[in-house]
């Protein structure tokens, strides 16, 4: 599937700020199951962009606005191809076992994702509330499923009842949120059981065209779950998917501080406002 992404943030500020820091993490990732044929970053006010790898190894746009500005414009595009091969939903990942978890171990790249993290903090309450999700299941991806599942049918989607800085262990308790949340929440089940789990932004195009899926508007978030022999599975609680070729990567990380699209500073005495707009169509395979 080739797919087409507009992002487009706007910031308008009440009186003139300065010296102006922002990261952006808006360029899709290449990989085993997509690829990014184009992407281009524009600022207004004019500067100059700079980039880098993170430890991740996303793609860190980096820019500075030392002068007076009132206001902020970052415009994102891109174009991406997906495989269609990436979900086999005839032959999902089962057959790791809970028992075999403990040889995640061996592999140092899994630490971060088996570990707390800023947002993220195992407490022996949701131990206990992972583990009674967990039943008497001991295949890995039933397990990773079943988590998916709960936090799609008990918790209330519910924009504005969070804001980015809100820790999983709120959403947990209040059972409510948007898609960082949930991801927030499903990592830290998967993280309390020793599942390997770790956050993952980007976007996805709805084919059913009545955007009846949750955040094909706007950038999303999903997790993703290490299935021994298989790797990585997107699972996306929001919309209780197994993710396929209608997802797209930009980012990867232990939480939301790893990948946020958009992180920036200014100096100034202004009231901020905000406006942000995302679309994702699909284009004809050349």
């Amino acid at each position: 599937m080739r797919l087409r992404i507009h992002h487009r943030t706007e910031y308008r500020y009440s009186h003139p700020v300065r010296e102006s820091e922002n990261q952006l993490r808006l360029t899709p990732l290449s990989g085993r199951w997509q690829r990014c044929e184009s992407s281009f970053i524009s600022v207004l006010p004019a500067t100059h962009l700079a980039h880098y790898p993170d430890l991740h190894g996303n793609t860190v746009h980096y820019f500075s606005l030392p002068e007076e500005h009132d206001y902020l414009v970052i415009d994102s595009r891109c174009t991406v191809i997906t495989s269609e091969s990436k979900v086999d939903y005839q032959n999902l990942p089962y057959g790791f076992l809970h028992k075999e978890l403990g040889d995640n171990l061996k592999h140092t790249g899994l630490h971060p994702y088996l570990n707390n993290s800023q947002f993220i903090e195992v407490t022996p309450a949701i131990w206990r509330e992972a583990l009674d999700i967990q039943d008497k299941s001991e295949d890995v991806f039933e397990t990773s499923y079943a988590l998916m599942a709960f936090i799609n049918e008990n918790y209330q989607y519910l924009p504005g009842s969070t804001h980015v800085s809100t820790h999983a262990n709120e959403v947990i308790e209040g059972k409510a949120g948007v898609c960082q949340d949930f991801a927030h929440a499903m990592i830290s089940y998967c993280r309390a059981l020793q599942i390997p789990a770790r956050y993952v932004s980007g976007y996805f195009y709805d084919p059913t065209h009545d955007h009846h899926l949750k955040g094909s508007r706007t950038s999303h978030a999903w997790v993703e779950v290490y299935i021994k022999d298989y790797g990585w599975i997107g699972l996306d609680p929001t919309n209780l998917k197994v993710t396929d070729h209608t997802y797209v990567t930009t980012a990867i990380g232990r939480d939301y501080m790893d990948v946020a699209p958009i992180i920036g500073t200014f100096r100034g005495h202004a009231r901020s406002s905000m406006d942000v707009s995302v679309t994702v169509e699909q284009l004809t395979v050349e």
